[in-house]
């Protein structure tokens, strides 16, 4: 028999709070959503990378609790020119060389 225990509840649809439209012709957003994690509400930020011209469109909802280290992220994914289909795998390496691992663990 299995238990599947839910921690964390989507509470309402994210906010864009960032946008930027890269010489690459890919939007780069930063989102404010809420997710309810043990009775409180907590904000976190999400990433969100969307080719114009494809349609293609990936999304890492709940990167981080800190406003600041998200924005980087996103700076870092603009700078690097880095298409949605790359956004796994930044994420991960971005995890790798830091020191707090600023993905939310999944619960």
């Amino acid at each position: 028999m299995m238990h599947t225990i839910k921690r964390s509840t989507r509470s309402d649809s994210p906010i864009v709070y960032m946008e930027v439209y890269g010489v690459n012709r890919v939007l780069y957003r930063v989102t404010i959503g809420t997710v309810k994690r043990r009775g409180r509400l907590v904000k976190v930020y999400g990433v969100v990378l969307e080719d114009v011209r494809t349609g293609q469109r990936e999304t890492l909802e709940n990167f981080s609790e800190d406003l600041n280290h998200t924005v980087q992220f996103a700076n870092s994914l603009i700078h690097r020119k880095i298409r949605p289909c790359g956004l796994y795998n930044e994420a991960l390496r971005q995890l790798r060389y830091s020191s707090a691992g600023s993905i939310l663990p999944v619960s």
